[in-house]
């Protein structure tokens, strides 16, 4: 009887924990390939994605992700408990205003500039602002060059989406590209212009992990069960599988 009573005491516990989990957790994300990509069916995927789909799965939570810019995105992941944001680059201070679930991958930021534009042996930040450079909108790249003198009525040109940079970097309305390493690059290939585009100069300063993350004040049964299922699923998966360096 004793018996009976504490399995049914541990069947109702269980219930209650995960009782007020949403059957649909919104997740919110931005188009940020090759992390994040929208394909032709409408279906989100990408290197970032693929993990995040991995980790809802091995929790077994329904789910809906949300590509957004990334001013919304993370506007509408602060709506709710339970909503869910990524990828969003962890740093001293973001750290305490998120609850840190998963790494996703490694981010990388550089300056890209067209070959046969403004040749130097070597580049410097300095030499980089007598230049007009575009950059995505409400980003850590953003800050970055805001910090170090960039501004938007002399030399600085943010976008919200940032295809619409490779496109001004090709019709010579722009200097440089500052941004990830794998977006550019990839971006470049897509328009047939990676022969015609040169990293000139990296930001190490920049370069930080992805990770999936939820609200600082997200259910703390909810977090455990979400970090349970990640730490699985990077235990199961080398993450270079996917095409990220992030190891567990």
């Amino acid at each position: 009887m004793q018996y009976f009573i504490g399995s049914v005491i541990a069947i109702f516990s269980a219930f209650y924990t995960h009782a007020d989990i949403p059957k649909k957790i919104d997740i919110y994300t931005e188009h940020f390939p090759p992390y994040q990509v929208k394909q032709k069916n409408g279906a989100i995927g990408g290197f970032a994605s693929e993990i995040v789909r991995l980790i809802m799965w091995e929790a077994d939570l329904g789910y809906q992700i949300y590509m957004l810019p990334w001013a919304r995105a993370k506007s509408y992941a602060s709506k709710s408990p339970y909503a869910l944001l990524y990828s969003l680059a962890k740093t001293s201070d973001r750290e305490a205003n998120y609850t840190w679930i998963a790494p996703l991958c490694e981010l990388n930021v550089a300056f890209y500039k067209r070959a046969d534009v403004n040749t130097h042996s070597q580049w410097s930040i300095e030499k980089i602002k007598q230049h007009v450079v575009a950059v995505g909108a409400d980003q850590l790249s953003e800050n970055y060059l805001k910090q170090h003198g960039f501004n938007p009525d002399n030399n600085l040109v943010s976008v919200s989406s940032f295809n619409r940079a490779g496109g001004l970097l090709e019709k010579g309305r722009i200097d440089f590209i500052f941004g990830a390493e794998n977006f550019v690059e990839r971006m470049a290939t897509r328009m047939g212009a990676r022969a015609q585009w040169d990293k000139v100069l990296e930001v190490p300063d920049l370069s930080k992990t992805l990770y999936l993350t939820a609200r600082k004040n997200a259910p703390e049964a909810y977090v455990q069960k979400l970090k349970k299922a990640a730490a699985q699923v990077l235990e199961k998966r080398h993450m270079t599988d996917v095409g990220c360096q992030v190891r567990p």
